[in-house]
């Protein structure tokens, strides 16, 4: 018999509310339930989470009782051990590469960026597009930690850019496969 990896993940309202920068982590989770993997999570209030570890959320626990914050460093072991991360060294390079292009995407449509360098959003789009000409999703033909992430950075993208992405097609095709799934 297979034992349970249970996880247990610290984030503002226990994602009753909204899942912000906890998405990623908990579609990663979700991919895993659904691929079969014996996980289970639960999400808790921020005031629960361990104070040695972090002070802003989201932070986990692992199976192992071990705590972590930090969202690319929580989804880079959620990866790993959910095998989320991409199959093969080229994949998984592949995709930690992607999840700190998407955290730079986001970092930068929040804060104000693209409206002060127009040309930003485009370089952007254009690397990604490049990124999915060979692959179905951001790393890989099956969807990584990077694409869950990217559901987070683009929804706010889609919130805050108003010229969008559509002259891009496989980012548009890419856009439309990760919400389907």
């Amino acid at each position: 018999t297979t034992s349970s990896m249970s996880y247990t993940i610290y984030y503002h309202t226990a994602c009753e509310k909204f899942y912000g920068r906890a998405i990623g982590i908990v579609l990663s989770l979700e991919e895993a339930k659904a691929k079969g993997k014996a996980v289970s999570y639960v999400v808790k209030t921020p005031d629960a989470a361990p104070t040695d570890v972090g002070f802003a959320t989201p932070m986990m626990t692992l199976p192992s009782g071990q705590s972590m914050a930090q969202t690319p460093a929580i989804l880079g072991v959620l990866g790993s051990q959910l095998a989320l991360g991409g199959t093969t060294d080229e994949e998984k390079v592949k995709c930690a590469q992607a999840v700190l292009d998407v955290e730079d995407i986001f970092s930068e449509v929040i804060s104000g960026k693209w409206t002060a360098k127009p040309e930003r959003p485009d370089k952007w789009f254009a690397l990604l597009e490049a990124k999915l000409a060979s692959t179905k999703y951001l790393a890989a033909d099956e969807p990584t930690i990077a694409d869950f992430h990217a559901i987070f950075a683009f929804e706010w993208v889609n919130a805050k850019h108003a010229a969008g992405y559509a002259k891009f097609p496989k980012l548009t095709q890419w856009w439309a496969a990760v919400n389907a799934k």
